[in-house]
């Protein structure tokens, strides 16, 4: 399975544009309509089942995702939409975390750093993938991309890095054309979900590890935590009593989904 992967992605290399290749706009609009995440869909359409993974399944019938990651090695994103930018990220993280799980057979938390033959390897979120025609790790990609670049605090309830205290998966890969939607509904849906998130708007905030570790983002976004919870909640209307106490959750590293 893993030669077929990497032999792809090795395809996918020698045909991916060279850095900095220029293209007019018209090129540049048809590559963003041109890539397909529909191998994606397909994987979370019959892996992902009520927010948990099949990692079992996915292993035995891993054929849409590679399709999917030999895609994203290919692709060329810099001259798309800042939305569809952002979707393609997601996506691509999304889709490596998977392959990664995958690839550990057995794997019982995204924090064991072995490979599937038991030699240390590089740890999860440093072990580097070819994505838009360079090598890149999950930690780059997170935090080098879509935080540096994009500022958008919303990702971080779309991405999901195997562990069972992230947000889950969604249930289909985000695309351009509704990403406010969707960004909208997962920040939403995470509040609300009282295995991560206890939010009483008259007592206390006790919130996943998330807003600890990614404060800035929010605050930024925001002002503050309650801020930015306020801005999303999905109770309109609701009243908040002024600077709520906050606490912050234990985070759940085993892995989300069953061999």
């Amino acid at each position: 399975m893993w030669s077929a992967l990497a032999a792809a992605l090795a395809l996918a290399a020698a045909c991916a544009p060279p850095a900095g290749a220029g293209a007019g706009p018209a090129l540049r609009s048809a590559g963003a309509a041109a890539f397909s995440h529909a191998a994606l869909d397909t994987v979370l359409g019959r892996f992902l089942h009520d927010g948990r993974v099949d990692y079992r399944g996915l292993a035995a019938d891993p054929g849409a995702l590679e399709r999917y990651l030999a895609a994203c090695a290919a692709a060329d994103p810099e001259s798309w939409t800042r939305a569809e930018q952002i979707a393609f990220w997601v996506n691509a993280y999304n889709a490596w975390v998977l392959e990664g799980v995958i690839r550990r057979p057995g794997l019982k938390s995204v924090l064991d750093s072995t490979s599937a033959g038991g030699a240390q390897a590089a740890s999860f979120f440093h072990e580097r993938r070819l994505v838009a025609g360079t090598q890149r790790a999950l930690d780059d990609i997170e935090h080098r991309i879509l935080r540096a670049r994009f500022h958008e605090p919303r990702v971080h309830f779309v991405l999901n890095c195997g562990a069972a205290g992230c947000p889950a998966l969604p249930a289909r890969a985000l695309r351009g054309a509704r990403l406010d939607q969707e960004l909208e509904q997962a920040t939403a849906r995470f509040l609300a979900d009282t295995t991560r998130n206890r939010i009483d708007p008259r007592r206390g905030l006790e919130l996943s590890a998330i807003f600890d570790w990614y404060g800035g983002d929010f605050i930024t976004a925001a002002g503050s935590l309650q801020g930015f919870i306020e801005r999303h909640w999905p109770r309109r209307g609701e009243r908040w009593a002024p600077d709520l106490p906050v606490r912050f959750l234990a985070y759940d590293w085993s892995l989300d989904g069953a061999w």
